[in-house]
C-alpha cells in the first residue's frame, strides 16, 4: 500500500511539473508568434495553463481524503496538458499553413499501393523509384507528395491519382505546378529542368507525353499520349478540367463513359472498362479548340520515355551518342503487383538507376562500377575507366 501511494504522489509531482513545463513553453511561443514577420501574418491562439493552479500539497500517507484529491488533482493536470498539447498541434498546423504560402515551383504527386509488394525484388524497386524522386527534388527545390491510400470511395487503379490530385491543388494554393509521376518511373537526366516560364509564357495548364497528329487523327490513337507522366498547373481551370476527367473515372459513370470512349478512339481494347489514358485522349476531342490553347503535348524531351527503348542506349548516351532521356518510365513491369519480375524489366531498372544515382553520386566523387551492377559498394570516380 505504501508503495502504490508512493508511486501516486511522484506521479502527480511529475504531471505538474511537465505541465508547468507546458506552460512555460506556449508562453514562449505565445510571444515568437506575436512578432511580425514574412510567415506569420496572423495571431494563433495558444491555450494557456495557470501556474498557480498547478500547486498542490504533498499528501499525508495515512489520509484517504487526501490520497482522492491528489487523484483528483492529477486527472486535472492530465486534462490541462491535453489541452496544451491539443493547442500546440493546432499552433504547429496554423504555422504550417502559412509557412506553405511561399512559392514552391512544383510538386511532384505519386504513390503506390498500402499493401506490401508481391515479392521483395519489388518492394526494393519501389523504394528506389522514390529515392530518385527526392534526389531529383533535393537539386531542383521541389517536394514529393507520396500516397499510399485512395483518397475517395469507388476509384481504383490509375484513377485513384485524380482525387487525389483534386484535393492536393486545393490544399497548396502556394504551389505553381504539379507533377503526376507513376511510381515505375524514374528521372534520368538530374540536370535537366523543366521549362515551366515557357509553358507559363504559352498560357498553357496542361502538359503531356504525346503527338498532336495521332492524337488529333480523324480516328484518334489512345497511344498517342501517355498519362503516366503529366505537368498540370494550378488553376481553376486546371481544377476543372481534373474534374471532367475525374468523372469519366466514377464508378456511377462507368458504362456511359465505356460507350463515349469506344465510340471516339477504336484503337483501344473495346471491352475495356474506361481507362485514364484513353478518356484524356477523348477529352482532347471534344473540345479540340479550347485544347490546343490551353493543353500542351511535349514532344521536345522525353516527359515520357519508354524504358525498352532507352536502358540498352545508356553507355551511348553518356558518350554524348544519343540524346540523354529525362524520364524513363517502366510501364508494363508492374513491379509491386506482380508474382514474378522479369529479368529484361529487373535489369533494365538497376541500369537506368544507376546510371540517374551516378549523376548525383559524382558531387562526391563516387560512382557504382558499372551500370548492371546491384552491389552497394560504390568506387570512387578517379578509380574506374572512363
Amino acid at each position: 500500500m505504501a508503495l502504490a501511494l508512493g508511486s501516486l504522489i511522484i506521479c502527480s509531482i511529475l504531471l505538474s511539473f511537465q505541465s508547468v513545463t507546458i506552460s512555460m513553453e506556449a508562453q514562449h511561443l505565445e510571444s515568437d508568434l506575436e512578432k511580425p514577420g514574412p510567415l506569420l501574418q496572423r495571431k494563433v491562439n495558444v491555450v494557456k495553463v495557470d501556474k498557480s493552479e498547478q500547486k498542490s500539497e504533498v499528501p499525508e500517507y495515512d489520509d484517504d481524503a487526501k490520497i482522492v484529491s491528489t487523484a483528483e488533482a492529477a486527472a486535472s493536470t492530465m486534462e490541462k496538458r491535453t489541452q496544451s498539447a491539443t493547442s500546440r498541434l493546432l499552433m504547429l498546423n496554423g504555422v504550417g499553413q502559412l509557412a506553405q504560402e511561399q512559392p514552391l515551383p512544383f510538386m511532384i504527386v505519386t504513390g503506390e499501393r498500402s499493401s506490401p509488394c508481391k515479392t521483395p525484388l519489388g518492394s526494393n524497386i519501389m523504394m528506389k523509384t522514390y529515392k530518385n524522386k527526392v534526389d531529383y527534388c533535393n537539386i531542383h527545390g521541389c517536394k514529393v507528395w507520396y500516397a499510399l491510400e485512395v483518397w475517395e470511395k469507388g476509384f481504383s487503379g490509375t484513377w485513384v491519382r485524380y482525387p487525389l490530385l483534386l484535393r492536393l491543388m486545393k490544399a497548396n494554393p502556394s504551389v505553381t505546378w504539379f507533377m503526376w509521376m507513376d511510381s515505375d518511373a524514374i528521372f534520368t537526366d538530374l540536370n535537366f529542368s523543366l521549362p515551366f516560364h515557357t509553358y507559363n509564357g504559352w498560357n498553357k495548364n496542361l502538359v503531356v507525353s504525346g503527338f498532336w497528329e495521332k492524337v488529333y487523327a480523324k480516328e484518334p490513337d489512345w497511344m498517342a499520349l501517355n498519362a503516366g507522366v503529366f505537368l498540370i498547373r494550378n488553376c481553376e481551370w486546371s481544377y476543372t478540367f481534373l474534374q471532367k476527367w475525374s468523372a469519366l473515372g466514377a464508378p456511377e459513370n462507368i458504362v456511359k463513359a465505356k460507350e463515349a470512349l469506344n465510340s471516339v478512339i477504336k484503337t483501344r481494347p473495346q471491352d475495356w472498362d474506361p481507362d485514364d489514358q484513353s478518356a484524356l485522349v477523348y477529352l482532347l476531342n471534344q473540345n479540340r479548340k479550347e485544347s490546343e490553347v490551353k493543353i500542351f503535348l511535349e514532344a521536345s524531351y522525353s516527359l515520357h520515355g519508354y524504358w525498352d527503348y532507352i536502358v540498352d542506349k545508356l553507355e551511348d548516351i553518356m558518350q554524348g551518342k544519343e540524346k540523354w532521356p529525362f524520364v524513363t518510365h517502366f510501364c508494363g513491369c508492374n513491379f509491386c503487383g506482380g508474382l514474378a519480375i522479369s529479368d529484361r524489366c529487373s535489369e533494365g531498372f538497376q541500369r537506368a538507376f544507376n546510371f540517374a544515382d551516378n549523376q548525383l553520386l559524382a558531387l562526391v566523387g563516387l560512382r557504382h562500377s558499372n551500370l548492371s551492377t546491384s552491389t552497394s559498394l560504390l568506387q570512387p570516380i578517379s578509380s574506374l575507366p572512363d
